[in-house]
């Protein structure tokens, strides 16, 4: 891996931070807010830009498309979160989604950081990945999950403006205990059976207490006009999140099917990360339906949302992390 490439990597990582803390800087002041918002957004801009070139050298470097391991997943990962985040923002006038969304993008590149050198390297495919369909198949899967993940973070932002402080912290301490669950399994020896209780006993609990207590209302949040405003803004985020992330995960499936077909002889062989993939696409069918049949209020569909951001990560890295095997266990590292 180059020099030019490390720094190109590093400025998009620096950038990613310094553009966290200027967001949340923004708000300790209404004077200077506008101009620290701004700032906040050219920073992350220039991140931006700086990995897009990052990923098109890593590429020109390999001589080949350059997602084929975790660590340049990670790389596509974080583009995705700040390219998506760079264009709600364009189309809301949002704010307080990017302290969460540079957020995001700083805390997988320092996931993907602290990863072995050997996939910081650029190195020969395995056997699994020389195949014209991995440059089909895979980013679209990538975009989808930041997308996800966008939608599950205005969920957190709607749920706030709403005054649903009870269940906002209950869903952010659920997201907490999955990401250390991940954690735990990427980068320490501990019982994959431990880690895999907690991922999936803190998902459900925290889920169904997220939902149990919607009924407690901030009242001060519930008669803001200002705070009703936002909270609506955010639901019609999440939803435009999830209507540009679905697609891309569907087209995802069908090219996965495609390539599985050719590869090993079976469009599908419910393999655990292809049944969690469908359950994912199923979640956020059912979050579509809900949301333009006007089934269920905004702030229902913002746990919906969070529940979806959670099995978005189970799928994206749960199952390599946390050992559940299967016929996409290559993608596994030792530490």
């Amino acid at each position: 891996m180059s020099d030019f490439q490390v720094a190109l990597t590093n400025t998009a990582g620096v950038s990613s931070v310094m553009s966290f803390w200027v967001f949340v800087a923004s708000n300790a002041s209404k004077r200077f807010k506008d101009v620290a918002v701004k700032l906040a957004e050219i920073v992350l801009i220039v991140g931006f830009v700086a990995l897009t070139i990052a990923i098109i050298t890593r590429g020109i470097e390999a001589q080949r498309f350059p997602l084929a391991n975790l660590y340049e997943s990670l790389l596509w990962f974080a583009w995705a979160t700040m390219g998506g985040f760079i264009y709600v923002s364009r189309a809301y006038g949002i704010h307080q989604l990017g302290w969460l969304a540079s957020l995001t993008a700083a805390t997988f590149f320092i996931y993907g950081s602290w990863l072995p050198a050997s996939q910081h390297e650029i190195a020969p495919l395995v056997p699994a990945l020389v195949s014209y369909w991995r440059q089909i198949h895979v980013p679209p899967l990538i975009v989808s999950y930041a997308m996800f993940f966008l939608a599950g973070l205005s969920g957190l932002l709607q749920l706030y403006k709403a005054g649903r402080y009870v269940s906002l912290g209950l869903s952010v301490a659920t997201i907490a205990a999955a990401c250390t669950a991940i954690g735990l399994g990427t980068y320490t020896e501990t019982d994959t059976h431990w880690l895999q209780l907690l991922f999936v006993g803190s998902s459900l609990v925290g889920t169904v207490f997220s939902w149990r207590f919607l009924g407690k209302v901030n009242p001060a949040a519930e008669a803001s006009a200002d705070c009703k405003k936002a909270a609506e803004m955010y639901d019609d985020v999440g939803f435009r999140c999830v209507s540009i992330g679905f697609p891309l995960l569907t087209i995802g499936i069908i090219t996965g099917g495609l390539w599985a077909n050719h590869a090993w002889g079976s469009y599908w062989s419910w393999d655990p990360k292809e049944s969690m993939a469908l359950v994912t696409w199923l979640s956020y069918a059912a979050y579509i339906h809900l949301r333009v049949q006007r089934d269920l209020s905004a702030e229902k569909l913002s746990v919906v949302s969070v529940l979806g951001l959670l099995l978005t990560l189970l799928t994206y890295l749960g199952f390599n992390s946390l050992g559940f095997g299967g016929l996409h266990s290559y993608g596994k590292f030792k530490p």
